[in-house]
């Protein structure tokens, strides 16, 4: 036997520090189920868990390529307009904000409520908006 050969059998097939153990029984866990082929295949493939991610990112780009950023004149715009609102709870308005969830411009007619300025949100009424995705704010006549 060459000495390759003699190596890789010294290194791979010595399992003398395993024969305390070697003879014992096998316990199936009472906890467990015992795992699938398939899903154990899958645990240790080394991007499993990633299947279908690129299909999220793809929808979430599809639902963001709708909404326009706000410049720094917008911002200050609509950081003006609610902290009037805040001195002013009693004035309707119409909202209009790009919706996360649904991907969408919405809106929301209704008082602020209030303002969490920790979480980036602003309240009219019960629907919680976040203030960056606020495009305008308009007050509804008749107030």
């Amino acid at each position: 036997m060459d000495e390759k050969k003699l190596t890789e059998k010294n290194i791979f097939n010595d399992a003398s520090s395993y024969d305390d153990i070697m003879d014992l029984p096998y316990r199936q866990s009472k906890r467990h189920l015992p795992m699938n082929q398939r899903d154990r295949a899958f645990q240790f493939a080394p991007f499993g868990a990633l299947e279908g991610f690129n299909d999220l990112i793809k929808e979430k780009t599809e639902m963001y390529k709708r909404r326009k950023y706000a410049d720094g004149e917008l911002e200050a715009k609509v950081a003006t307009q609610i902290k009037y609102l805040q001195t002013h709870l009693d004035l309707k308005v119409d909202v209009t904000f790009f919706n996360d969830e649904s991907g969408f411009y919405e809106h929301v007619k209704d008082t602020l409520t209030r303002v969490e300025y920790e979480k980036g949100r602003a309240i009219f009424g019960e629907t919680s908006v976040v203030i960056a995705g606020i495009r305008e704010i308009r007050l509804i006549k008749g107030n």
